[in-house]
């Protein structure tokens, strides 16, 4: 196989370094600028191994802080938090098609034209400009999504000490943590009124996204076949293909329930006390 950018030299996985924790260092650090396709067997990340479940930990961790910091700080600190997970979120985006784009297979199957790509944007928009309709898509479809990807990752086949894998799933935490700690600190506000309006985006993506990939042969939004390992699998071994794609049904409305119930009710028990007749 090809091997793209640098690996270290020999002398440093040879002799005596071999039994020195500067040694273990290098030997799983000669996999961080290797960007290829074909990369060798057994040098990925085991799904919900142990550096699997640790990245999992870590976006749990990052999103209760920030969840945390955003809503004790003062509106101008808030402005500040979220323009910097923004632009982290760019870097992430930026890093990953950075990283294609040098090992020479950036191309019609690796735009950013996946769910979480497009959110960057969206992320960007609500930034900057905020919105009741971009809260909304970051809430119901971003965070979601992002949360997804992360338990379901297709990007495993890297190491876990590379930068495309890194900045990948650092990104997705960050779209995981940027709507949580917008709505923990109240500048998103859940409507679920506002869902018809969220889907009918989703499925004018998704109808564009389904004619892209017949013409190009690409995969976005996991429209020509199902992501490996997910939920969408195991529709396909019954409804077979395209017919796994009637799964997102059940899956995005179980989610959005999961995800506007609570506020529901808590909305029905504000109004009791102001509907309840006096006695």
């Amino acid at each position: 196989m090809q091997q793209r950018f640098f690996r270290p030299s020999g002398i440093f996985r040879q002799g005596i370094l071999e039994k020195t924790l500067f040694s273990w260092y290098v030997g799983r650090m000669e996999n961080f600028f290797v960007f290829d396709l074909d990369l060798p067997a057994g040098v990925g990340i085991r799904w919900l191994g142990k550096e699997h479940i640790l990245w999992l930990l870590i976006a749990a961790a990052i999103t209760l802080l920030l969840c945390i910091a955003c809503a004790r700080a003062s509106e101008r600190g808030r402005r500040r938090i979220r323009c910097a997970v923004c632009v982290l979120i760019l870097l992430c985006e930026a890093n990953r098609q950075l990283c294609l784009l040098s090992a020479g297979v950036w191309g019609v199957y690796t735009l950013p034209l996946h769910l979480c790509s497009m959110s960057v944007f969206v992320v960007l928009w609500n930034c900057l400009r905020g919105g009741k309709l971009s809260g909304e898509l970051l809430y119901c479809l971003t965070m979601p999504g992002a949360a997804f990807a992360l338990v379901f990752p297709d990007w495993l086949d890297y190491p876990a000490l590379n930068l495309l894998s890194i900045g990948t799933f650092l990104g997705h935490i960050l779209l995981v943590a940027y709507p949580a700690m917008s709505t923990a600190c109240g500048l998103i506000r859940p409507e679920a009124r506002r869902l018809p309006r969220c889907f009918a985006c989703l499925f004018a993506a998704a109808v564009v996204m389904y004619v892209f990939n017949k013409l190009t042969g690409a995969n976005y939004f996991f429209l020509n076949s199902p992501a490996p390992g997910s939920p969408l699998e195991w529709f396909a071994r019954f409804l077979g293909n395209p017919g796994y794609i009637l799964g997102f049904l059940p899956i995005l409305s179980a989610v959005w329930l999961i995800l506007y119930l609570p506020w529901m009710r808590k909305r029905r028990k504000r109004k009791a006390p102001d509907e309840a007749e006096p006695l």
